[in-house]
């Protein structure tokens, strides 16, 4: 079965399409989610946010806030905001593998 077969029920995704388990994360998963929400296709600035989330996700067991996010890859809240239209955590926490965070709906 090829990736592109795969359903994201059998992948590991909840029913809003956050991973389940990070570990089984891939670029190419975040680019077929990515067409499905609507994003991109994806340039060197989204990646560069995906990969900054990803990694702060894996040091400090959160995702990092849109202002730190900035602050990291100088880009302005307004510039990832317009990256990920479905906003940061529906778009580049889920691009990059996260679990939904808790209270999120």
């Amino acid at each position: 079965m090829t990736e592109e077969q795969t359903s994201e029920s059998t992948t590991g995704f909840d029913e809003d399409g956050f991973l389940e388990v990070m570990s089984s994360w891939t670029r190419s998963m975040a680019e077929d989610l990515a067409k499905k929400n609507d994003i991109g296709p994806l340039t060197e600035e989204h990646w560069q946010v995906i990969e900054y989330v990803k990694t702060y996700y894996e040091t400090y067991g959160t995702g990092p806030p849109v202002v730190k996010i900035g602050k990291t890859t100088g880009m302005s809240a307004e510039r990832i905001c317009g990256l990920f239209p479905c906003g940061v955590v529906r778009g580049a926490y889920r691009l990059a593998g996260l679990p939904r965070p808790p209270g999120c709906f």
